[in-house]
């Protein structure tokens, strides 16, 4: 057993974090830590690597086991190289190769040495290649560069100062050097927060084949689903152990919920029927049996279940919103980057009702072009523009955009211009509550910030909804939340995240932007990602449908008389008019049938809701282009009729 934890118990003054917490850890083991946040990951991960100190309780680790941990915030050493910082994990393997090196040129130049200083040289180099053979000393500096490169530095970066890196760039090198030193345990907190795709999934793959064992907390649903073999999961100041995988436990945890539900109601039930009784028979000629069922009561109360508790999420909403153009971004051989170009010039069009997931390699440019599109930065070159009627909501990464000197009840009151009692309302619904409303904007959590900022969208009434890194810091339960309101959400979206999850649930086209060129899929991440793995060519994107109800009509001739300019003006509005409310009721359908989708019951046909979602979907493409087309058609007329 590599580790052991026995009833451990932490408190801090009145609050109990920890209230007796006990399980093991094998060797080998690739075991998941989830819960909520707060419930106190943090604090036992502490008592683990001897950073703190249980109350009461036991905390045991092998004789000679070494233990690695990732902290969120990932310290490294200043005034070092990123090479150097690395170099540390197998300082041991290099400094050995030094010195064999020094005694392989102080053998073949004998010199004037004696025959026992010549033996005692040839004595210590067959020693020390025996043990550099056997920590794979060979491999130290190309495993040092491979695992550097998988976690996103190029070779120009080895010689760059670890002061000058970002937060972002010293998570990774902290990882870096933790699976070099190939420690017994691995404990890994988020390590998944700075880490684009590729780098996500090599470090998958490098778990699943560690020799060691490793303990991960992460709120990143695919990454635990691809990586532990079983989860513990902390709630009310305890750990419930699972087999996994992830999803078994997700499965078994809402069975149990269910079971434990059950239980509860039924025993309230009985516990209220042995009341009544007691109550109506106490003091009459039935009080022996009355006190018997009292006594039975009693000794069902104390044992008795109960129910799992709700936890409180998220209860946001974006309102319906007013329909835009059918075209909301257009690029056109767009150059993006700072003085010098990320990638090549970008064509790119996104049209009413898209929800676009764009992905990428870190450093690749994503967080640039979508403030190119939107007007915040400017561009190297080429053109790009927002469509007629766009109202554009736009979440920046880690908040960028708010006053860390606010609170959030001013930032909603005087940004948003949100009375004070309509502001703690909403913020109450993002789980924003009491003091927390008057607390500095600086002193709030990640997750209390990120919510904040979608907050805040809420008020805007945006068409458009471009999201950049939106579940950074917010848990799962909380990511889930998050990805019911954007399912629900009725205008065009764009989402820059790692998060495949959530790019699966959300997305219908992705673009992956790469330092050789962007790739436009049209289809959601998960499709594109097969198709990745499929090795077909790219498929096409197919091509708007017309309308079934769309009416063929002659274009206008250039001479026509003013009455009769007059009449196709009007006829012109009406079908506009009529269009937009067939795109009102299909949208409507759509929604509905999404609802249905998203949580099928034994009476629904998944496979005819799935047909039916396709039919519509086409059914409202068709319609938004004839309204596109009719509405530019009128324009004309209307020029004609000044002209």
């Amino acid at each position: 057993m590599l580790l052991a934890i026995a009833n451990l118990t932490k408190a801090y003054g009145p609050d109990e974090i920890l209230t007796g917490v006990t399980f093991r850890l094998a060797a080998r083991e690739k075991v998941a830590l989830v819960g909520r946040n707060g419930t106190g990951k943090t604090t036992l991960l502490k008592i683990i690597t001897g950073q703190l100190a249980p109350d009461t309780g036991s905390c045991i680790v092998a004789r000679g086991a070494k233990i690695g941990y990732l902290r969120q915030e990932a310290p490294v050493t200043k005034g070092l190289s990123v090479l150097e910082e690395a170099e540390q994990a197998v300082a041991h393997r290099l400094e050995l190769k030094a010195r064999m090196e020094e005694l392989e040129m102080r053998i073949a130049d004998r010199g004037s040495r004696t025959d026992e200083e010549y033996e005692a040289d040839l004595e210590e180099y067959g020693l020390l290649h025996e043990h550099f053979l056997e920590a794979e000393g060979y491999s130290a500096e190309m495993d040092l560069r491979v695992v550097l490169q998988k976690m996103g530095f190029t070779e120009d970066e080895f010689e760059k100062s670890t002061s000058s890196l970002s937060g972002g760039e010293k998570t990774r090198l902290a990882i870096a050097r933790l699976l070099l030193e190939e420690p017994d345990l691995l404990i890994l907190d988020e390590p998944t927060n700075h880490l684009d795709l590729q780098a996500t999934e090599w470090l998958e793959n490098w778990i699943r084949s560690y020799h060691g064992a490793v303990l991960l907390v992460s709120h990143d649903r695919r990454f635990l689903e691809n990586t532990a073999d079983r989860v513990l999961e902390m709630r009310e100041g305890k750990v419930f152990a699972y087999p996994g995988p992830f999803e078994k436990f997700l499965r078994l945890r809402a069975e149990e919920d269910a079971r434990m539900t059950e239980v509860a109601k039924r025993q309230e039930q009985e516990i209220a029927k042995m009341d009544e009784y007691v109550r109506r028979f106490m003091n009459s000629q039935r009080t022996a049996q009355a006190r018997g069922r009292q006594k039975l009561m009693n000794r069902l109360i104390a044992s008795k279940v109960n129910a799992p508790k709700n936890e409180r999420n998220m209860k946001a909403a974006f309102s319906d919103t007013k329909r835009s153009g059918d075209l909301v971004l257009e690029a056109e051989k767009l150059e993006v980057g700072y003085g010098q170009r990320l990638f090549p010039p970008l064509d790119w069009i996104v049209r009413n009702g898209e929800r676009w997931g764009i992905v990428g390699e870190n450093g690749t440019g994503k967080s640039t072009l979508v403030k190119i599109m939107l007007d915040i930065l400017e561009s190297l070159g080429g053109k790009h523009r927002i469509g007629s009627g766009v109202v554009a909501g736009y979440f920046s990464q880690d908040a960028e955009d708010l006053d860390p000197d606010q609170s959030p009840l001013d930032s909603l009151v005087y940004d948003c211009d949100l009375l004070p009692a309509d502001a703690r309302n909403l913020l109450g619904r993002f789980l924003i509550t009491g003091d927390d409303v008057y607390r500095p904007i600086k002193t709030l959590s990640g997750g209390e910030k990120n919510k904040l900022s979608l907050a805040r969208l809420t008020t805007l009434h945006p068409n458009l909804l471009v999201l950049d890194e939106p579940t950074n810091h917010l848990d799962m339960a909380s990511r889930e939340a998050l990805a019911q309101v954007l399912k629900e959400y009725n205008g065009t979206m764009v989402l820059v995240s790692h998060d495949r999850w959530l790019l699966e649930q959300l997305t219908t086209n992705t673009l992956d932007i790469r330092k050789s060129g962007a790739i436009l899929y049209p289809g959601s991440y998960g499709e594109y990602r097969r198709w990745q793995q499929s090795g077909k060519p790219l498929p096409a994107a197919a091509p708007a449908k017309k309308s079934r109800m769309e009416v063929s009509v002659p274009e206008t001739p250039a001479a026509m008389s003013p009455r009769e300019l007059s009449k196709e003006i009007e006829r012109t509005r009406k079908l506009i008019d009529q269009l937009e409310m067939e795109i009102a009721k299909t949208e409507r359908s759509l929604k509905f049938i999404e609802q249905d989708l998203s949580a099928p019951t034994e009476r629904h046909d998944v496979l005819q809701l799935t047909h039916d979602h396709q039919r519509t979907s086409e059914e409202l493409e068709g319609k938004m282009s004839a309204w596109e087309e009719q509405s530019k058609r009128l324009e004309r007329l209307v020029g004609l009729q000044g002209a």
